[in-house]
């Protein structure tokens, strides 16, 4: 298996695998076993789903020890992220989200082989449901027989049903801020429900830097009051505004599809309140919702090819100073 085909797998669940992961918490002997868990070997992140989950900045150390591993495995990892219990509709599963240490390239396609192996031995269930619905979408449907294939296909996908958020369960003054948002303009109100539930409100006090130029992108930034400069470094004392982004403009997209580094900076002019949307659960809204992604990805399209025709001029300037007298 090369470097690149380690690098493309996807994520496993406990719930569909059957294996527990064993953690070791610092300071004690026995390790504990967690059944239900989402695993991403190539990001290498695991998402452990418990109502007891330990405080952030706890070290941890993970075993792989199965009798059908060519060797036993070991791991440490911090918890980073916690997620509370919530009787949101659709809201994540309580538990605690873990950073490992870098695998070895060996050690993560050993565990890769492994996991891809054991979600092989049955899959004949699937398999059956799968052709059921292949059968019944062949012909025309009822509204409610396709909705119900939708949850049935979700459940497959997330171990549970995941229900769009009512209307009513959301401030209506909420979902009328999220529609005069450029990005979400063509969405339905169901639609913003669930972005609704997905976004997380943030306070960036005047002049602090939000993302440097090469960081890694894996946010997506809404302005809901304040400015934000876009800008580049020109030598070591120079800047280059590219843009100045204000209420309702939004930034960083890019990196949620692409996966690349920041391709320029970003500053807080004036106190910033945005909401933010985490690169983990873009891809939820994506895989929930073929319609809600054509939607997303179609503005995304407009927009960047927009930002391009405008930044045209401001690159040439760069270039010109670059190549200019005195330019370092």
């Amino acid at each position: 298996m090369s470097e690149e085909e380690v690098k493309t797998k996807k994520e496993y669940r406990g719930e569909d695998l059957g294996i527990p992961l064993k953690v070791l918490k610092q300071g004690e002997t026995e390790p504990r076993a967690y059944p239900r868990y989402i695993l991403e070997l190539d990001k290498e992140r695991v998402y452990l789903k418990t109502d007891q989950p330990f405080p952030t900045g706890t070290e941890l150390k993970f075993i792989f020890d199965d009798a059908r591993l060519e060797r036993k495995i070991e791991t440490s990892g911090e918890v980073v992220r916690i997620n509370p219990p919530s009787n949101k509709p659709g809201a994540l599963e309580p538990g605690m989200g873990i950073i490992f240490d870098p695998f070895s390239l060996a050690d993560r396609t050993l565990l890769i082989r492994f996991f891809e192996e054991k979600e092989k031995e049955d899959r004949t269930h699937e398999y059956l449901r799968f052709l059921g619905w292949v059968r019944r979408t062949g012909k025309p449907l009822a509204s409610e027989e396709k909705e119900k294939i939708k949850r049935e296909l979700l459940d497959a996908l997330y171990g549970e049903e995941r229900k769009p958020l009512t209307t009513n369960k959301k401030k209506r003054e909420d979902l009328e801020m999220l529609s005069a948002i450029p990005l979400f303009h063509e969405l339905e109100l169901l639609e913003l429900g669930e972005i609704a539930e997905l976004l997380i409100k943030e306070k960036i006090e005047d002049g602090k830097m939000i993302f440097n130029e090469g960081d890694a992108g894996d946010k997506l930034y809404i302005i809901l009051k304040g400015e934000v400069e876009i800008f580049k470094k020109i030598g070591d004392t120079r800047e280059e505004v590219l843009a100045t982004l204000k209420t309702g403009d939004f930034f960083g997209e890019m990196s949620l599809i692409e996966q690349q580094p920041r391709s320029a900076s970003a500053r807080a002019r004036g106190k910033l309140s945005a909401l933010t949307m985490s690169k983990q659960d873009f891809d939820l809204v994506l895989k929930a919702s073929e319609p809600m992604a054509a939607k997303i990805y179609r503005f995304f399209a407009q927009t960047c090819s927009k930002r391009l025709r405008e930044a045209d001029e401001k690159i040439k300037r760069i270039m010109q100073i670059l190549s200019g007298p005195g330019s370092k």
